[in-house]
């Protein structure tokens, strides 16, 4: 099992490890006669990837820039990296993507094993203390995505906790080994 500690956030920044609800995603967007049409996704949690220092270092320029202290922004961030978080349940009943009309695969015990372990590369389990009321998830790092600063500032009010540091960094070098599987042809 992966116990980790979590708190509520009262950062007036998005920070590495919070934990948003209720995000929603645009997936397309296109013509139909004439009218712009939006395809948006409703995540039901999502993780924050993007390294910490980037986005300290974001706000802190921002916040010079917009006092006149500073005309540069080489540290502005357009969009930063996230993860969708899942209810570790629907992942192993294979509806975790039912909102999408998505049903996957179901695990029997001996994936969800691996899962829980930790040992599934494409899954980051997690289970925080019982005040925060969020069941057992999992962050599915093939579903990463980038969304707008904007985006996630604009939906503050909707940041559930913030994982601490020490959990962080395990998450994050999981993610970057996930990422940095070479995929080899079929023979």
């Amino acid at each position: 099992m992966s116990f980790h500690k979590a708190n509520k956030s009262k950062s007036t920044r998005i920070n590495q490890g919070d934990i948003f609800k209720n995000i929603p995603f645009i997936e397309k967007y296109f013509e139909n006669d004439g009218k712009f049409e939006l395809g948006i996704i409703d995540f039901p949690h999502i993780y924050i990837l993007t390294q910490d220092c980037d986005l300290e270092q974001n706000s802190n320029e921002r916040i010079k820039n917009s006092s006149g202290e500073s005309s540069k922004l080489d540290k502005y961030l357009i969009s930063i990296l996230v993860a969708p978080i899942y209810n570790v349940q629907h992942v192993f009943d294979g509806n975790h993507l039912e909102f999408l009309g998505i049903t996957s695969e179901r695990h029997n015990s001996s994936q969800r094993e691996k899962i829980k372990q930790n040992q599934n590369q494409r899954y980051h389990y997690i289970e925080l203390s019982d005040n925060l009321n969020l069941s057992p998830l999992v962050i599915d790092f093939k579903h990463y995505f980038s969304i707008t600063l904007d985006t996630l500032e604009e939906k503050l009010e909707n940041r559930e906790c913030q994982v601490e540091a020490i959990y962080r960094e395990s998450i994050s070098q999981r993610f970057a080994f996930y990422l940095s599987r070479i995929g080899l042809p079929n023979l």
